[in-house]
């Protein structure tokens, strides 16, 4: 009889830990993830979403997980009325607009610069070349 009982007690340790939890709940981390859920990874201002849809109650069971029929719970933005969740997958921080604008500041003062006045040996040389391509464009014709 205690053999009986020992092996239930040894059965009934087994089977809880090997049980799938049924508040286990899908973590989406790559790409790969993603489309196992039904999802479409997009990036928005430089962080990775996947858009996923959101499964219907009915399908809230983890062994839909994975079937591509999406996710029970949206930790992010949900959108088209709670049909579809925007999944953060990698969050970056935006670039800083201070270290971006300076190269383009620079490259307008550049442009708006008024430019060299040219020499008069300059001013010749554009002139013949002027001229050339002019006759140039007259034999084409």
């Amino acid at each position: 009889m205690t053999k009986i009982k020992t092996a239930a007690v040894l059965t009934a340790f087994a089977a809880a830990a090997f049980a799938v939890p049924s508040f286990a709940q899908v973590s989406i981390t790559d790409s790969a993830s993603c489309q196992s859920e039904g999802g479409t990874m997009v990036n928005v201002k430089n962080s990775d979403y996947c858009l996923v849809p959101i499964r219907p109650a009915e399908y809230a069971d983890p062994v839909y997980d994975g079937n591509q029929l999406g996710v029970v719970d949206c930790p992010g933005s949900k959108l088209n009325d709670g049909k579809y969740c925007m999944y953060p997958v990698t969050i970056r921080p935006a670039p800083s607009t201070e270290a971006s604008a300076a190269p383009a500041v620079e490259a307008m003062e550049a442009v708006d610069a008024p430019a060299p006045e040219m020499t008069r040996a300059e001013k010749r040389a554009a002139k013949k070349a002027a001229k050339k391509a002019a006759s140039e464009a007259a034999k084409l014709k």
